[in-house]
């Protein structure tokens, strides 16, 4: 017979100790309104430091991640205009007149 190693029994004894705690909370409504509550403070948090940053970035004259992401599409889209007029460039060449 075997017995469990050490840090397995440890996983366990602390997973028996805590895990009907959890489950209790998990399915209770606060604990859905408090998770809400936490994300929606967090996303304003960050919308309010990245506003601020961007303001700042640019009072010094440099691009924010805005600014960068914008730039990436617009360089994005005139890529796909410049292949898609190549290919009509080269199909012009290779029909015949």
């Amino acid at each position: 017979m075997t017995t469990e190693p050490l840090w397995r029994q440890a996983v366990e004894a602390i997973d028996n100790a805590v895990s009907p705690a959890v489950k209790i909370a998990l399915h209770d409504e606060t604990f859905g309104l408090v998770v809400a509550v936490v994300n929606r403070a967090r996303r304003r948090a960050g919308a309010h430091i990245e506003r601020a940053s961007r303001q700042v970035l640019h009072a010094l004259n440099l691009p924010a991640g805005s600014d960068i992401n914008r730039l990436l599409t617009q360089i994005a889209y005139v890529e796909r205009e410049v292949r898609d007029m190549r290919k009509i460039m080269i199909d012009e060449r290779q029909s015949p007149c």
